[in-house]
């Protein structure tokens, strides 16, 4: 009988152990879901919107210039004039300055000047007196030639800007033609032309005129490369030879007033490493940015030169674009811009693969990110255009919903995220 007691108790314990250790592992159970629920429902979410960017995708070089370039001999000192400007084009045997015999035979030019500017003038206001003009379409020549003068003076041309300031000048005279007094300004002007003839009397046999050698664009620039960076060089050139035309050290003349670039086609040769010569083939347009200069100009590919002992390669680029700064330059840090896309830019963090089911039952795998829209989680799919170190730029599509679109916020720091998940934050 006592046996059968203790039987019992025994069981009974047992029994109440299991039912302890039933309801630990299930609060235990409950516990861990019910912090997951939590989470899931309960996201601190990190979100950047999608902005639009502008990428090239290119490479960073030295840019050298080898050009079909004449010097130009004369004086370097202080006594001469400009005619022409640097990244003008003229013509063989063209005036580019007047060399004077000394200080003051230059400052006896510099009279000339205003006396020829105001005889000018006062000859077209005479002509004016005498011409009949319809004043509004005055009105429309003079707003066309200021538009004229702002585009010459973006460019450097200045002999084309000095001609369009004498057209303004022409044309605001006879605009107001109705108001000259012609014999006051007659008599003005012959005084003024026979100083002017005093002055040319004075200056006689004390000037000399330097005229260009060949037909080109000018420049005022000269390195001491011109003789060295040439045309010829460039048709047999390999990495050793172009490092020791490069590293010769140049000697200016002191008698080398400027230069003249003949032709119309000018050549860039930049040193790139073997992989990105590969990306390169010759007739390929390109663009280059010089840096510097914050110039960007069209470009085509001439030469891809390729050396099996070198770890290097030469990518030699022509180009047709002429002035002022062009021209002046020898050696430029340089961006060769292969190809720009323009579209959003995804952290590489926020992108995800995700698994679709086609209406024909196959399954396809599209990448996109999952954005915050109000409360709600949504996958965009993403068409990758270009990858950087950090992020992509992907298209932005203006019709497809399914798509990322500008300022959508981009999710790049989420748990359990899901398509179409409602978030509490």
């Amino acid at each position: 009988m006592q046996q059968q007691t203790g039987k019992k108790q025994i069981h009974t314990r047992n029994g109440i152990n299991s039912r302890i250790i039933f309801l630990l592992v299930a609060a235990v159970i409950l516990i861990y879901l019910g912090q997951k629920i939590i989470s899931a429902f309960s996201i601190g979410i990190e979100t950047t919107p999608a902005i639009q960017v502008t990428v090239n995708d290119s490479i960073t070089a030295q840019g050298w210039f080898f050009r079909d370039e004449i010097p130009v001999s004369g004086s370097t000192g202080k006594s001469v004039k400009h005619i022409v400007y640097s990244g003008e084009r003229v013509q063989q045997s063209a005036p580019l300055a007047i060399v004077y015999s000394d200080d003051d035979a230059l400052a006896l030019s510099q009279q000339l000047d205003p006396l020829e500017n105001r005889i000018d003038l006062l000859n077209t206001a005479l002509q004016s007196a005498t011409d009949g003009a319809d004043a509004s379409k005055l009105d429309q020549m003079i707003i066309l030639s200021l538009q004229q003068m702002a585009s010459q003076t973006k460019n450097g041309s200045g002999t084309a800007l000095h001609s369009s300031a004498e057209s303004l000048r022409t044309l605001a005279l006879r605009r107001e033609a109705d108001s000259v007094d012609t014999a006051a300004i007659t008599a003005e002007r012959d005084t003024l032309v026979m100083e002017r003839d005093s002055l040319n009397a004075q200056l006689a046999g004390h000037t000399t005129q330097l005229t260009a050698p060949a037909t080109g664009y000018f420049s005022e620039v000269v390195d001491g490369y011109e003789g060295i960076l040439t045309l010829d060089e460039l048709e047999n050139i390999t990495v050793d030879r172009f490092h020791e035309l490069t590293e010769t050290k140049p000697i200016v003349s002191d008698q080398t007033w400027g230069k003249m670039i003949q032709g119309f086609t000018w050549y860039l040769v930049a040193e790139i490493s073997q992989e990105d010569a590969d990306r390169f083939s010759v007739g390929q347009s390109l663009h280059v940015n010089f840096t510097q200069a914050s110039l960007e100009t069209p470009v085509s590919v001439y030469s891809v030169i390729k050396d099996r002992t070198s770890e290097t390669a030469l990518l030699v680029l022509a180009g047709t674009e002429f002035n002022s700064e062009m021209v002046s330059m020898r050696q430029q840090p340089i961006e060769i811009i292969i190809a720009t896309y323009t579209g959003l830019k995804v952290p590489k963090e926020a992108v995800y693969v995700q698994e679709t089911t086609t209406s024909d039952g196959k399954t396809q795998k599209e990448d996109g990110v999952f954005i915050l829209s109000g409360s709600f989680q949504k996958f965009k799919i993403i068409n990758k255009l270009y990858e950087t170190d950090d992020y992509y730029v992907v298209e932005q599509s203006a019709t497809n919903s399914d798509m990322l679109v500008a300022q959508d916020q981009i999710i790049i720091s989420g748990k359990n995220l899901q398509n179409n998940m409602v978030v509490k934050t």
